[in-house]
């Protein structure tokens, strides 16, 4: 009960964002639109281009112009072609449903293009059940519905793309800009952590929260950007954009850098003047980060340049009167803060070019071949979850469509919808859009139920109401699926209550959607499952192997003096941090799955926590002066390095066999007895004191995330409960 519970208010709870009003009005026209056209010139099929409309303006997520044009294309086109197959298709029902095996596993399949397909393939879906729960008396008729859906497409698209037309780099200006303000927050809460009373729980916290964010912020700003260029020869603009992406990058690493320095500080030395004016300079780069926003997101004009005070040791600044250890760290900080001031004038003059409007060479593409075939080829076999979904949705929508001809006389296709909409790729991501559709089928039958009985009084109001409840249930997608679903039934049934004159079908769409609802849980369970507690041990370890790659590369630029320092390393920490974020990802997807099985939480928890860590402290390494590697100890430190290495391929082994990790090296010990400092007096032992402090911050983060991996492959099964649940939240 706990655990219904725990779902329960996940499936309640709202995201933290704004409705989408203006995209909820643009669907809101393009669905009324056509049935207020139909019911002018007195026809009976106005509910096709009504569903052609709102399925192609469900098909536009926003991005560039062509993105958006190519996917709600794509829509109208499947879709139409789908109402057609599913009209011809309907009127045998064998055929009915050996078609439905075919088309909709092949819509699932979709998914290997990207989320845009996957939507596009979604909605196709949707089209051909629909069109054939209402089979045709012939090719004619087929060809009608076809083209009446692919006409409230092109009224929703002309309505998306013509009348309310956006600027093309918007998107990217505006995904570029976020880049900046997650950037300035994240620099905003360093000095605000740099002062607090606390320490440790809130540097944990403050990585948890804005590491993994800024990288899916950089991530989806590349995207962006990317599908702006393809569809466009004129790409100064463009050019530009992804430069300041790059600096944004870049300083995202620094950053890291800088809050580890300031974070390894004992705080009796913070309220010192030497730090106190590295705490306001960081205070001017957040200023500064913000102002380059605001610009970046303003187009056409000149935008006036953010201050850069800041970031230089002002003359006579005072300097820590401790050890060497602190004064090596004070000098990291400055060197990291007059990096961090060199990017930012970067930024500032490419931000002020965004204007221009040379031309440059459009990209090449790739061949089609490698474009169309190349993802289906990768994804031929039952190990990949986009195939496996594939199979698992098509089998169990045309075990829905059987049941539905052979037991439900009215509104079936509405079991069969069900199971398309909840059943996703994850279990615990089905289970929660389970209890989402079937929690506001009912509200929204009880809803429809209660507005039918009034508006037979007044039929007039009947399209005005509609257009109310399309446009909010598309705004309050972002906000929560299940309010979208309840809004979604009471409109759709007051429309088929409209075309059909049968004010009681509110009480069918809920009955038909807990039919459809128990079915894409069972077809879940028992196809091809792979629970999230078999996938995590194979994200964490993909995530193991990145930082160790991330951590070699790190050496490899600083060991050797002719080697670009950035060569390989920006890609090397892009690689580590999707894999991280896909590890945190899974995790997430465990924990909202129905427990039917356990597993111990904790040091999951302990490992992915630690997997921040160590990657801002090896990060931290990154930027450490060349000097701080003598070639005189190259060999101790090549040691180290392997040392490192090694142990992080075998905790990645552990955790996929599920066995407990070698034992660990004595690193901490080697540290101490390691002379690391060169005989020559180019690296002196500031560089020296920060060289140890830094290696040793890396192995005692990898003490930590050995013991975690220890924990879990030790734990017996009678320890690992499932109240851990109740105790992390």
């Amino acid at each position: 009960m706990r655990r219904l519970v725990e779902h329960a208010r996940e499936a309640v709870r709202f995201a933290p964002v704004k409705p989408a009003v203006m995209a909820g009005i643009r669907a809101a026209i393009a669905t009324i639109f056509p049935v207020m056209v139909t019911t002018a010139l007195r026809l009976t099929d106005g509910v096709w281009p009504s569903l052609g409309g709102f399925n192609v303006s469900f098909a536009d997520k926003g991005g560039s112009y062509r993105a958006r044009a190519t996917s709600m294309a794509s829509g109208l086109i499947v879709g139409a072609l789908a109402a057609f197959l599913g009209a011809l298709a309907g009127e045998h029902p064998v055929l009915s449903i050996g078609m439905a095996l075919l088309w909709v596993t092949a819509c699932s399949f979709a998914g290997v293009y990207g989320a845009a397909a996957n939507i596009v393939g979604n909605t196709a879906a949707s089209a051909f059940v629909v069109s054939l729960a209402f089979p045709s008396s012939g090719v004619g008729e087929a060809l009608e519905r076809g083209g009446l859906l692919a006409m409230g497409g092109l009224s929703a698209m002309f309505l998306s793309l013509v009348l309310w037309p956006i600027r093309p780099y918007r998107p990217s200006r505006l995904a570029v800009a976020q880049c900046f303000r997650d950037l300035a927050e994240y620099v905003g809460e360093v000095t605000r952590v740099f002062t607090a009373e606390e320490d440790g729980p809130l540097w944990q916290g403050l990585i948890q929260r804005h590491h993994g964010r800024i990288r899916e912020t950089l991530e989806v700003a590349g995207s962006t950007l990317a599908a702006t260029r393809r569809g466009r020869g004129e790409s100064q603009r463009g050019e530009q954009l992804l430069v300041l992406l790059q600096i944004a990058d870049t300083m995202f690493g620094t950053v890291i850098a800088l809050s580890d320095v300031m974070e390894s500080l004992p705080r009796e030395r913070r309220a010192e003047p030497a730090w106190r004016w590295v705490e306001r300079s960081a205070t001017g780069f957040r200023e500064s980060l913000l102002a380059l926003a605001r610009g970046v997101e303003t187009e056409g004009g000149a935008n006036p340049l953010p201050p850069l005070e800041w970031g230089l040791e002002p003359p006579g600044s005072p300097r820590p009167t401790a050890g060497t250890e602190e004064r090596a760290k004070y000098l990291y900080a400055l060197r990291l803060l007059a990096q961090l001031r060199d990017f930012m004038g970067a930024a500032t003059r490419t931000e002020t070019r965004l204007t221009d409007p040379n031309a440059l060479p459009r990209t090449e593409p790739l061949p089609w071949t490698q474009r169309v075939l190349g993802p289906v080829r990768d994804n031929l076999s039952l190990d990949s979850m986009v195939l496996r979904h594939a199979l698992r949705v098509g089998l169990t929508t045309t075990v829905a469509v059987g049941v539905s001809l052979a037991f439900i006389p009215s509104h079936g296709y509405w079991v069969t919808i069900t199971v398309l909409t909840i059943m996703q790729p994850y279990t615990g991501a089905t289970f929660l859009r389970g209890l989402q559709r079937v929690g506001g089928t009912v509200v929204g039958g009880i809803l429809a139920a209660a507005v039918a009985s009034s508006i037979q009084q007044h039929p007039q109001a009947l399209l005005p109401l509609l257009f109310v409840t399309v446009a909010i249930s598309i705004a309050v997608i972002p906000l929560n699926y299940g309010l979208y679903t309840a809004f979604l039934t009471l409109t759709f049934v007051l429309l088929a209550e409209m075309g059909t004159g049968d004010w009681g079908l509110a009480r069918v769409r809920i009955l038909n959607t807990l039919i459809g609802g128990a079915l894409a849980l069972a077809g879940t369970w028992l196809l091809w499952e792979r629970s999230e507690h078999l996938l995590l041990p194979e994200q964490i370890a993909a995530a193991l192997r990145a930082n160790r790659e991330h951590f070699l590369q790190v050496f490899a630029n600083r060991r050797e003096p002719s080697r670009d320092p950035q060569a390989g390393f920006s890609e090397a920490r892009r690689k580590m941090g999707l894999a991280t974020l896909n590890a945190e990802a899974s995790f997430q997807r465990l924990l909202s799955e129905p427990r039917r099985r356990t597993e111990p939480l904790e040091p999951l928890m302990t490992l992915l926590a630690y997997l921040r860590r160590f990657a801002a402290s090896v990060v931290s390494l990154s930027v450490t002066p060349r000097e701080a590697f003598p070639d005189g100890r190259r060999a101790h430190l090549e040691r180290f390095a392997d040392t490192v290495s090694g142990v992080l391929d075998d905790l990645a082994d552990a955790v996929v066999r599920g066995r407990p990790p070698s034992p660990l090296p004595d690193l901490e010990g080697w540290l101490r007895e390691a002379p690391l400092a060169a005989e020559h007096a180019e690296a002196g032992a500031e560089d020296e004191s920060l060289l140890r402090i830094q290696l040793e911050r890396v192995t005692r983060r990898l003490i930590v995330l050995h013991g975690a991996v220890s924990r879990r492959g030790t734990r017996s099964p009678l320890e690992r409960t499932s109240g851990a649940v109740a105790t992390i939240r």
